[in-house]
């Protein structure tokens, strides 16, 4: 009994502490979120990489969906701004090649890690940022154009008869009741142009509240960010000066700016004629906006280290190699540690359904983009190469357009010959190419595809097909993945180097029930296919 009344007594004064001091509680958010994974919805998180996408190499559509990588940035997004999330969201997308800018993001991602007292004072300047309507900055500093729908002059012009009237019916000793006849005509102003600037009202006060942030963020500076944050300190002050009315809002009760925004639409005339002078100004703020948006990434990212014991700053080289030691797939609760180095050759990977291949492949070509991006990988030690990241994996089929999956495929596969031929080099990941077909034409259109595709690129490349393992030459390492009927599951998800040999997925019919003679026939046809299709010579096809 005295345990519960001490627990409720507890409860009830940090209810109250929360109410009188409400980024308490947000803090205690933020610091339960710490070393976890995402869980909150992101608002417009691509809202600025669109903006930005023409600015440096960034992974294109396909390959990001393909990777799955839209989870992965929300499993990472722990961000407490709708600001950091975009900013995040644009750096997984965006290829860093300077070996130097990555080491530096990876320091700073330490050192979050390693202070939690800096770390926690940036949080709770960040917390001003929070509210997710802020998410429209992005759209209000880098719009091509900022303009406002309603006509601003002969709305100033009703206000001012507005207060020309209160003033006569005053002067007149009138009953105020003769001014309050004109409030449905302001409602009905109201109810048409203020719901169409909503976002564009929430975009400015998000710009007012965003150098407020910086302000706070740039006090007593420790990181490369806080210093960058001070120096742009004037050009903030510069807009600061054009948004002083619409500032004066912030500070206003909201029940006397209600007042006089029906009674007079103030706030709404002050909106149209501050929108035109922020809109010459606005450019002003684009490097803020990616400093503190930088900095709530730059803690999410911290947190991803704690949540990824097992992480590593990677080295850049300039030749087409790829290693990764004991890789892990950061979507995986239990991920099996598996490795893989290429150096100036690509990867053919067989083995069934379900066995791991295509995990495998993803895994790989998810930390070559987190180590060019986010600044690290899923693994003890890894080098990437300076190329692209490209990959085509999920089945599509586009009923619309009339695409069959084939179609898109090969589609796609033009594409990475091309760019393969035109870039010398790119990371090509290939899930089961040309399944669309059948298995004679399939595996002749993969060997020669592979190929020439092997002589520009690293290829990571997933097949059922083990007769291209005899087919494709040096150029490409034969590891496997494999059933073992004597494990829970039937898979260990173990890579294993050279080709695939065993017989496994058909001994798992004999521990599934199977007839005795069925298992001793498929074994027997098995056998009899891979002699009738293993070439004689180098001349074979």
């Amino acid at each position: 009994m005295d345990e519960t009344w001490l627990y409720s007594a507890r409860r009830l004064v940090h209810d109250a502490l929360a109410l009188v001091f409400p980024q308490r509680l947000a803090l205690e958010q933020v610091r339960a979120r710490w070393g976890r994974r995402g869980s909150k919805d992101a608002l417009l998180e691509a809202a600025w990489f669109a903006r930005m996408r023409a600015q440096g190499s960034h992974v294109d559509d396909r390959t990001w969906d393909d990777l799955e990588l839209p989870q992965v940035f929300a499993e990472l997004d722990t961000t407490v701004t709708p600001l950091g999330s975009q900013v995040l969201y644009r750096r997984l997308r965006t290829l860093e090649d300077d070996a130097d800018a990555l080491a530096a993001r990876h320091a700073v991602h330490r050192r979050l890690v390693d202070d939690p007292a800096l770390r926690e004072r940036l949080q709770r300047d960040l917390l001003r940022m929070q509210d997710p309507l802020h998410a429209h900055v992005a759209d209000t500093l880098h719009a091509a154009s900022l303009e406002t729908s309603p006509p601003r002059g002969w709305i100033s012009l009703w206000s001012a008869c507005l207060l020309g009237w209160l003033v006569t019916v005053v002067a007149c000793g009138l009953s105020l009741w003769w001014g309050a006849a004109l409030i449905p005509v302001n409602l009905l102003i109201l109810y048409r142009y203020s719901g169409r600037q909503q976002r564009e009202v929430a975009g400015l006060n998000g710009c007012v509240r965003l150098m407020r942030t910086a302000d706070a963020l740039a006090r007593r500076p420790q990181l490369p960010m806080q210093y960058q944050l001070q120096a742009e300190r004037p050009a903030r002050d510069g807009v600061r000066r054009k948004l002083l009315l619409a500032d004066m809002f912030n500070w206003v009760p909201p029940q006397i700016t209600l007042v006089l925004n029906v009674c007079f639409l103030l706030e709404l005339i002050v909106f149209l004629w501050t929108f035109e002078r922020f809109a010459r100004v606005r450019h002003r703020l684009h490097a803020s906006f990616a400093l503190v948006g930088g900095i709530d990434a730059d803690i999410a990212l911290a947190s991803a280290l704690v949540l990824h014991p097992q992480h590593c700053a990677p080295t850049l080289a300039d030749t087409p190699m790829l290693e990764i030691v004991e890789g892990r797939h950061p979507l995986l609760r239990e991920s099996v540690p598996n490795s893989v180095a290429l150096a100036r050759s690509s990867a053919l990977v067989t083995g069934s359904n379900m066995a791991g291949k295509t995990t495998f492949v993803k895994m790989l070509a998810i930390n070559a983009i987190l180590g060019r991006t986010a600044g690290f990988c899923l693994a003890t030690r890894a080098v990437l190469p300076r190329v692209p990241v490209v990959a085509s994996i999920q089945g599509y089929h586009a009923v619309a357009s009339g695409k069959s999956h084939y179609f898109a495929q090969i589609e796609a596969i033009r594409g990475f010959l091309d760019q393969a031929a035109r870039d010398e080099g790119a990371v090509i990941v290939l899930d089961e190419p040309f399944s669309g077909t059948n298995t004679v034409e399939r595996v002749a259109i993969a060997k020669a595809v592979l190929q020439a595709l092997g002589e520009h690129a690293l290829v990571l490349v997933t097949t059922h097909d083990v007769e291209l393992q005899a087919l494709l030459g040096a150029r490409y390492a034969l590891y496997h993945f494999q059933e073992d009927p004597d494990v829970d599951g039937y898979f260990d998800y173990r890579l294993r180097q050279g080709p695939a040999q065993a017989r496994n997925a058909i001994r798992m019919l004999a521990r599934l029930g199977f007839p005795q003679d069925v298992v001793a026939e498929a074994m027997s046809v098995a056998h009899d296919t891979e002699a009738a299709h293993t070439p004689t010579s180098s001349h074979a096809w």
